[in-house]
């Protein structure tokens, strides 16, 4: 699928799958997205506009030109958007920034493009005629939409810290819990990290920082800010996983001294038995008329002698 956008009186209009032979035709046009195209379409907007889609492979290396990559006609950036979903996953998007042109290409739908399309439509002061101006916004839609994340995360994080501490809940799909939110703090950290490598990059460009320079700047104090709120969201799951197994331990412990004072409790009565049990000839209580009454009321005083000793060192 290709979606040609152009800028008519300062407004964003949508072409969706335009006949390949009339996309050149769109003199204004400002951005050209691929969404999943097929070879076909794929090859005729790479020879039409003289340009190269990173490859399958070249998507997956994280090396920095795989990222980001400068040429005297194109700007190439390679970045990882992440979805909402449940378990949170990095769609890879492609951007060659041309002249005043906008490429991308991505494999599915992604939600974000469409709030940057409605974004783009509702602006009041026009959109200006420059693909970084969309780039632009499709990143502020990313990072409001990784903002949003974030903040979900912090929900459930606090849901998961009054579980802990005021129920003492140690149920197995809580400490899970917390390990899943661990690994999507992560996916985020690393596709926020991306993005700032990127806009970092972007600064360094002359024509791009003397075109949106404030704004750029804008969206690195905002990343910065996402990066930090991340890095204590990932201190506090590592806090509340900590606390966590600190609970079990403790519980562990009241277990083991459980029965640890019982099998110390019942040792002497056990060896007393033990003696009296034997089945010697000569022994001279076998005669003795109190001697069960006696080896029984022993055997009861040892166990309290021990309960009391316990009792008094604040063992129990």
């Amino acid at each position: 699928m290709i979606r040609v956008y152009t800028i008519n009186k300062g407004r964003l209009e949508q072409y969706k799958n335009p006949p390949l032979g009339e996309i050149l035709q769109y003199t204004n046009a400002i951005w050209v997205d691929l969404q999943s195209p097929s070879t076909q379409e794929r090859e005729f907007i790479e020879k039409s506009f003289k340009i190269e889609f990173f490859t399958s492979q070249e998507v997956q290396e994280i090396e920095s030109s795989s990222r980001f990559l400068e040429t005297e006609e194109t700007i190439e950036i390679n970045l990882g958007f992440v979805a909402n979903d449940p378990d949170l996953t990095i769609q890879n998007v492609t951007f060659i920034l041309k002249n005043n042109y906008l490429f991308t290409y991505r494999q599915g739908d992604i939600k974000i493009f469409a709030e940057a399309v409605r974004r783009l439509k509702t602006m009041t002061t026009g959109t200006k005629e420059h693909g970084l101006d969309i780039f632009l916004t499709i990143l502020e839609t990313r990072i409001d939409g990784d903002a949003d994340l974030i903040e979900g995360i912090n929900r459930r994080v606090n849901q998961i810290s009054k579980a802990l501490i005021s129920q003492r809940s140690l149920k197995e799909d809580l400490l899970l819990g917390i390990a899943q939110l661990q690994e999507n703090v992560m996916v985020l950290h690393q596709a926020i990290t991306e993005k700032q490598r990127v806009v970092s990059s972007l600064i360094r460009v002359p024509e791009f920082n003397k075109i949106e320079n404030e704004r750029l700047t804008i969206i690195i104090r905002d990343i910065a800010s996402l990066l930090q709120h991340s890095q204590f969201s990932s201190e506090r799951l590592e806090y509340l996983q900590n606390t966590f197994l600190g609970l079990v331990n403790i519980e562990q412990n009241q277990v083991i001294k459980i029965f640890t004072v019982v099998t110390v409790v019942f040792m002497p009565p056990t060896l007393i038995a033990s003696i009296y049990g034997m089945n010697f000839k000569f022994m001279p209580e076998l005669e003795w008329v109190v001697g069960y009454p006696f080896a029984v009321v022993l055997m009861i005083a040892s166990s309290l002698l021990f309960l009391w000793y316990f009792k008094r060192k604040k063992w129990l």
